[in-house]
């Protein structure tokens, strides 16, 4: 009987980090993209590739991506970097309707993801990472950022997501399950518009900014053998703009 092939669900697949983890993870595993927007241009560049819209923060719809993921394969793997964030404004000032957007995006989405690969990855085991950020740690979201605007909606989304990866750890060790956490810093990308790229690079230790592949680096060792003995872990992979 041949082996079923490893399929791995990366989410936000449509650029920047999550576009850079699937083209890292297609290299071994059948991929689905996963995104709000279309990924399909992406996908069929890569082998394997499968691109899918779905919003993750709906469980019957994350649901249906497993099921759309043990159609190709064995699902050993959810590499999660979808996420929102919004203008920076002050608490006493952020729209309820924004805060329980954000957090519903950003963390109820973890929730429901982890939660519905939990079924398929109990048979066989697998691995789980959650993109957190920097901000969940320090309560603002940028470097050099206005201390009164933090937007406190992703800091705080973000947090729950460590906490989040903690409990999932605990709780599924004994199915061979790891789930980590990796925490980016400042990147480029859509988070940094390029006008601030050099002045946001000279307040890093390494005088730089981080690129997507990096981040999909850290997320593909997580995801190995090689770090068969972590769980429960964030790994900070910021140029050392927070030494934790």
């Amino acid at each position: 009987m041949t082996a079923k092939l490893p399929v791995a669900i990366i989410t936000g697949a449509a650029s920047n980090i999550g576009l850079a983890c699937a083209r890292r993870f297609s290299k071994d595993h059948i991929v689905l993209m996963v995104d709000l927007a279309d990924a399909g241009t992406e996908a069929a560049l890569l082998p394997g590739a499968k691109a899918v819209k779905a919003d993750i923060s709906d469980y019957a719809q994350c649901q249906a991506l497993v099921e759309e993921a043990e159609s190709h394969g064995t699902l050993t793997t959810l590499v999660h970097c979808a996420a929102i964030s919004k203008p920076a404004c002050s608490i006493e000032e952020m729209p309820l309707a924004e805060w329980e957007q954000v957090i519903r995006v950003n963390l109820t989405g973890s929730f429901c993801l982890a939660k519905a690969c939990i079924p398929a990855m109990s048979h066989h085991g697998g691995s789980m990472v959650l993109f957190t950020s920097r901000a969940a740690k320090t309560g603002f979201a940028a470097l050099g950022a206005n201390r009164g605007k933090t937007k406190a909606h992703y800091c705080a989304s973000k947090a729950g997501v460590i906490s989040l990866v903690k409990s999932l750890a605990t709780e599924l060790a004994d199915r061979n399950i790891r789930v980590n956490s990796v925490a980016p810093g400042p990147m480029a990308g859509t988070m940094i518009p390029k006008d601030q790229q050099e002045s946001i690079a000279a307040m890093v230790p390494l005088k730089r900014i981080g690129t997507p592949e990096e981040m999909a680096e850290a997320a593909y060792y997580l995801c190995s053998p090689l770090a068969g003995f972590i769980t429960g872990h964030v790994l900070d992979v910021n140029g050392g703009t927070l030494m934790d």
